[in-house]
């Protein structure tokens, strides 16, 4: 579908009520449905409770972290939680960190991985308290005498075995000949990192999801606290908060039009299937159902209609979730009008310019006139959005391919020459 804003009728229109899967353009219905629901201010909070005696600088008993689902719960805010803890006077931990993320249904979004490689970071559940993604950063380089390796974030549960050589290979081949073999146990993950590696071509960072959630959190926590001066002496569990705990430490989040700028520009699916879990979080603990009810129940009071749509996790990281072309442009139309569009318009990739189109669309329209989010999987490519063409009007764009020659060299061409048709 492709029509101008305020048109009676679609000037493209080729099977458009026809249920496709529309990859991450599913991530509009998510954020659109966000920001009316919750508004560009909303802000998540995460929470750090003692349940015990604190005696001076020693906490006599657990400390709580109670996540409140934020999707940006970034390594250096997350090390501003450890730091205020650090200033209230708080130094020795004697018990276990508990880790309460009741939030969310964690039975219901702990899924499998899409394509059988969880270990890719696109592939991380959602979670009420999700720490930096649950990403890690394998850091690998060379001299011309030794391999060198460490993680970012450090954290106290992954243990790494070096067994890589040196070699003579072109640095262009750099990264390719490494063999990664985690072995995850009940306290700690132990990484054996293999294979061969080419001599001064410089440092290879693979972003991976190596640790189990809870191990990753602890792990991280405890590393990030005894860099600030601290000791934690127990270990970890996940418990409901006591009644009688005491909050010493609060995080405030950075608003929602942030967090859907990071989720639309740079698709990223953990961000978009915790917002989604947001929207039912009223009666935790929350569902991707439950918010997708939610989702139908706001569509059908602002007089959207999506008849085809199915959203599971909110990302599009699935096979099962569907949208036709017109029903997507429905809501990208009435989106057009609401009083938060300029924000919603503002997280989308700029053609040209950022996100996952910096590098698409250079010589179709001048910068600033294409913003779309993509979305791609096996047998799916995609595109939605906006146009704004040369006289200034502004066009809704949906773009939905499915089939085994979608994400072939044919498929971006007829997205180019759908788009081109604008500007001619």
């Amino acid at each position: 579908v492709m029509r101008k804003v305020g048109a009676n009728q679609n000037t493209v229109s080729h099977n458009a009520t026809t249920p496709r899967n529309p990859a991450s353009a599913m991530k509009l219905v998510t954020t659109a449905a966000a920001l009316q629901l919750l508004g560009p201010q909303h802000r998540w909070q995460t929470h750090a409770l003692v349940h015990g005696n604190v005696h001076g600088n020693t906490l006599d008993g657990d400390l709580i972290l109670k996540g409140g689902g934020d999707p940006w719960l970034v390594i250096e805010r997350f090390w501003l939680l450890a730091k205020q803890l650090r200033d209230r006077g708080i130094t020795h931990i004697r018990g276990d960190l508990v880790f309460d993320d009741t939030l969310f249904d964690r039975q219901t979004i702990e899924t499998k991985a899409i394509d059988g490689k969880p270990m890719r970071t696109y592939n991380t559940p959602p979670n009420a308290l999700l720490v930096n993604f649950g990403a890690t950063s394998l850091i690998i380089d060379s001299d011309h005498d030794t391999v060198h390796i460490s993680a970012d974030p450090a954290a106290t549960t992954l243990k790494i075995s070096n067994t890589v050589h040196l070699s003579k290979a072109d640095c262009a081949k750099k990264g390719r000949s490494i063999r990664l073999d985690p072995k995850k146990g009940t306290s700690v993950t132990k990484l054996s990192v293999g294979g061969r590696y080419p001599k001064g071509c410089g440092a290879s960072t693979f972003r991976l999801t190596l640790l189990p959630h809870g191990q990753y959190v602890y792990g991280v926590f405890k590393a990030l606290w005894q860099q600030l001066g601290g000791t934690l002496a127990g270990g970890w569990r996940y418990a409901k908060t006591p009644a009688r705990a005491v909050v010493a430490a609060e995080l405030e989040s950075v608003p929602l039009a942030e967090v859907i700028r990071y989720i639309n520009k740079f698709s990223n699916n953990v961000m978009a299937r915790n917002l989604l879990l947001t929207l039912a979080s009223d009666g935790p603990p929350a569902t991707p159902a439950a918010a997708r009810q939610v989702i139908d129940n706001w569509l059908s009071r602002s007089g959207v209609a999506m008849p085809a749509l199915y959203i599971d996790n909110g990302a599009g990281l699935s096979r099962e979730a569907r949208v036709s072309a017109e029903g997507l442009a429905a809501l990208l139309e009435a989106a057009a009008n609401w009083s938060w569009w300029p924000e919603f318009l503002g997280s989308l990739p700029i053609a040209g310019v950022d996100g996952s189109l910096q590098k698409r669309f250079h010589n179709v329209a001048g910068l600033g006139r294409l913003r779309l989010k993509t979305g791609s999987l096996k047998d799916a490519r995609t595109l939605a959005g906006y146009a704004i063409d040369l006289n200034g009007d502004v066009w809704v764009v949906v773009i939905l391919h499915n089939g085994p020659r979608a994400t072939q060299p044919i498929g971006i061409e007829i997205q180019h020459q759908l788009l081109e048709t604008l500007f001619q």
